[in-house]
């Protein structure tokens, strides 16, 4: 569902996902307002694609599973890319 190549999610919104969430759980200021605006803007995003990508396909997965997908996907990513993260 989440596959760069040929997924009904576009590279450019998984590539912003994954850094929202690396400032989200990668923050040692999680209550700090750019925390809290990341974390806004990642569920915001999460929601979106989920509406308007995920849903007309996938009727049966609900927003909750799908954010956790992606947070799972992130994570991997993220781990993957390299990049600091201190909860991996």
């Amino acid at each position: 569902m989440l596959h760069p190549t040929g997924g009904i999610i576009p590279e450019e919104h998984l590539a912003r996902l994954t850094e929202l969430f690396t400032r989200i759980e990668g923050s040692s200021k999680p209550l700090s307002r750019v925390c809290q605006e990341a974390e806004f803007e990642f569920n915001s995003l999460v929601e979106k694609i989920h509406t308007e990508k995920v849903q007309p396909e996938f009727k049966s997965v609900t927003f909750t599973a799908f954010l956790s997908y992606v947070r799972n996907y992130c994570r991997t990513r993220a781990y993957k890319e390299g990049r600091p993260f201190p909860c991996v």
